[in-house]
């Protein structure tokens, strides 16, 4: 893999390191140890994760060439040669995946369950099939001519298309075309037909569609019928202007409209569509041949492959994972509050049940001592028990304030759906704030405790998302230490009144000072290798893409700092170049779970400071985000993130070497005969673990802390203010 350099320093595009990542996904798809229906819905992933990298990451690949040579000003490596090493990719994995898809369903076939299309259907199933396309699909389908149809730059982005051809017998000049879509949305794109001599027989909807063409052009003089499947990838980026005085109501649905029809970026299609057919389809999209065509198999938008039907034994699925019971959390144990005002808890999801949370805003919305609830939500649930949990707050007289951010990609629609059935529960919504998206995932429940308010507070790497929790590895901090509630509450102020930065004491925020606050750290580590004591930085993050803290690492690793990288996706760090020589390690991990959690230590010259994030580190998490890092100063919790991030640094099984050419070569661990998967044992970690009375912890709750041990807590995390930065080692 060829490597970019941006003002002389190693750094690896982002979006090529991303299509590594990508690749070890479609590893997943192709290792024969994966239950075979599990593979399926790897393959559907791996495409999903396509279809979104050319809508976004391509795209805007696309404007920034634009720049022209002005994109080194950017810092970033010159976006034609990365879209040129894109295409490279892309094309060679085709192949991969179709010989991948060919191999799982045949051994699905040899477990009962069949494939056939509109030419292997059996006989005996044709009158189901005829009756099934009459009463179901044909209602759904309205086909368009093309030449009399001027207007495919219409065409969404989302659904696939039949591109059909009609001829006549003995009139070869008789020729007309036609653009079907497949009306997926409504109907499954597989399709369970009886079962036949002791199989299970699936049908695509496509072939289903080629099956009844014949009668969608009744009355018109054609009498054979070809079809060949076409897809179209837009840019997905919308674009808001400063003007806020206009609805963002308005402007997102205005967005979400122009999304669908935005500039083609890629049009993928069965490589046996004739040519003049192919000609007409890309005069009438005026899309060019050399960067945007992708030709392929018979099937294309394989993302659906992720809703195939869960059909056969146990044998062809994961099994089930218990999930499991906190420790200090059994359901025998008094209310959540009340264990909260002795000990901090930490949640590892999914591995921890993410119901603790939705018992934690139940309890709080009936406690009558509980004065109001504050959070932000980035991606909603679509049925989100969160959501009713603070409605029933409402109703139960509290408080309740949401800053529900309008700008996640893809889930717009559904955060501005929920927004407006806040508003009409009687929940104050903040929606979003102008200029700055808002990534953090916090929540604040004020408390009257003795005529004076008590925080507890919830920070979380990950969503505050029922469905997310249960397939995304995260981590959530429940705590009622009081300075981090405090901050919490200048943060929500800053919410509503966003000319005047919060003043923090214990979190970090960005656009603020996070970017300052991992640079400190990092240079701490530097001083503290130069003066012979510890220094080790340990990071797990999804990307890590931002030209000054990478070069940074590189700094660090050369004063000696012991330098290692759990990173999921984006990494543009290259180890082992020859023109800058690197002894930083890296591994990513793809596996039953998203990756998705976030944790940074820094060994601090043998005093170990440990933070969660909800940040990446790429520069829109640095500098157009709101974003939190908080410290860990439970010494308990401080050994639990060590003990994970240890568990999956030996992963032996799933974890990839992170490497200068990103070949995703699997780790070989300390102990290569001992086989270790580090989800898997996370989980056994986690199970092993039981309540034990802790005979140093108070039976009643502490009362609040005094002046001195705020002072000791300042100096042990990162400090927010610019006046004064922490000390180091």
């Amino acid at each position: 893999m060829e490597i970019d350099y941006v003002q002389d320093i190693p750094f690896r595009s982002k979006e090529v390191s991303w299509l590594a990542f990508n690749s070890r996904v479609l590893q997943e798809a192709s290792d024969p140890h994966v239950p075979l229906l599990e593979r399926v819905k790897y393959l559907g992933i791996y495409s999903s994760n396509l279809d979104e990298f050319f809508r976004v990451r391509v795209a805007t690949l696309k404007r920034l060439t634009l720049f022209r040579k002005n994109f080194k000003l950017l810092k970033l490596p010159d976006p034609r040669r990365t879209l040129k090493q894109i295409k490279a990719i892309v094309r060679s994995e085709m192949h991969k995946f179709d010989q991948i898809y060919a191999d799982i369903f045949q051994g699905l076939r040899k477990r009962g369950m069949q494939m056939v299309d509109e030419s292997t259907v059996p006989e005996a199933l044709k009158p189901w099939l005829d009756d099934y396309f009459q009463t179901s699909v044909r209602p759904r389908i309205m086909p368009n001519t093309i030449k009399g149809y001027s207007q495919l730059n219409e065409l969404r982005d989302r659904p696939m298309y039949l591109a059909v051809r009609l001829r006549q017998t003995g009139h070869p000049d008789r020729v007309a075309y036609s653009l079907i879509e497949i009306p997926s949305a409504e109907l499954p794109r597989f399709v369970v037909l009886p079962e036949f001599k002791g199989s299970t027989i699936v049908m695509y909807l496509d072939d289903i569609i080629r099956y009844g063409l014949q009668t969608l052009f009744k009355g018109l003089p054609y009498d054979t019928f070809e079809a060949w499947a076409v897809k179209f990838t837009r840019d997905a980026e919308m674009e808001f202007d400063d003007d806020f005085t206009e609805s963002l109501h308005d402007k997102i649905s205005e967005g979400l409209k122009a999304r669908e029809t935005g500039a083609a970026v890629r049009m993928n299609y069965d490589k046996s569509l004739p040519p003049e057919f192919l000609k007409l389809l890309l005069g009438k999209l005026k899309l060019k041949e050399e960067d945007t065509l992708f030709p392929g198999a018979r099937y294309h938008n394989r993302k659906d492959l992720m809703k195939f039907p869960s059909l056969g034994g146990p044998e062809v699925k994961f099994p089930t994972v218990p999930v499991l019971e906190h420790p200090h959390l059994p359901s025998d144990r008094p209310g959540i509050l009340k264990l909260l005002q002795k000990r901090d808890v930490l949640l590892h999801l999914p591995y921890h049940s993410f119901n603790t949370f939705l018992d934690l805003l139940r309890e709080a919305s009936l406690d009558p001592l509980v004065q109001s609830i504050q959070m932000t939500q980035y991606r909603v649930a679509r049925h989100s028990c969160v959501a009713k949990a603070l409605v029933s707050a409402v109703r139960n007289g509290k408080s309740v304030t949401v800053l529900v951010e309008p700008r996640a990609r893809f889930d717009e629609k559904n955060n501005i759906e929920w927004a407006s059935q806040y508003q009409e529960a009687g929940v104050k919504v903040i929606l979003g704030i102008p200029m700055l998206k808002v990534h953090a995932k916090v929540c604040l429940i004020t408390r009257s405790e003795g005529g004076h308010d008590t925080y507890y507070s919830v920070i979380g790497t990950g969503n505050f998302n029922e469905d997310t929790s249960q397939f995304y590895t995260d981590h959530m901090l429940m705590t009622a230490d009081q300075g981090i509630g405090r901050d919490l509450t200048q943060i929500f102020k800053f919410f509503t009144n966003t000319y005047q930065p919060p003043r923090l004491d214990y979190l970090v925020a960005s656009p603020f000072h996070l970017r300052s606050t991992i640079k400190f750290w990092i240079e701490n580590e530097i001083i503290n290798a130069q003066r012979g004591l510890a220094a080790e930085i340990f990071i797990k993050i999804n990307n890590l893409s931002d030209l000054e803290i990478v070069e940074l690492l590189y700094k660090a690793d050369a004063a000696g700092v012991k330098v290692r990288l759990i990173c999921r996706s984006m990494f543009s760090v290259v180890t082992g170049d020859a023109r800058h020589p690197s002894n930083i390690q890296a591994i990513g991990i793809v596996d039953r779970y998203l990756e998705h959690s976030r944790i940074l230590q820094f060994a601090n010259g043998g005093e170990t400071k440990t933070f969660l994030s909800s940040a990446d580190f790429l520069p829109r998490n640095f500098d157009s985000r709101f974003e939190i890092i908080c410290p860990i100063y439970d010494p308990r919790l401080q050994s639990e993130l060590q003990t994970y991030l240890l568990l999956q640094w030996n992963d032996n099984q799933k974890a990839r070497v992170l490497d200068r050419g990103l070949l995703n070569h699997y780790a070989k661990g300390k102990s290569p005969k001992r086989k270790l998967r580090s989800q898997s044992a996370i989980h056994q970690w986690l199970g092993e673990q039981y309540y034990h009375p802790d005979p140093d912890e108070p039976e009643e709750a502490p009362a609040l802390e005094s002046d001195h041990t705020k002072a000791q807590k300042r100096k042990a995390g990162p400090r927010a203010k610019t006046k004064s930065a922490p000390k180091r080692k």
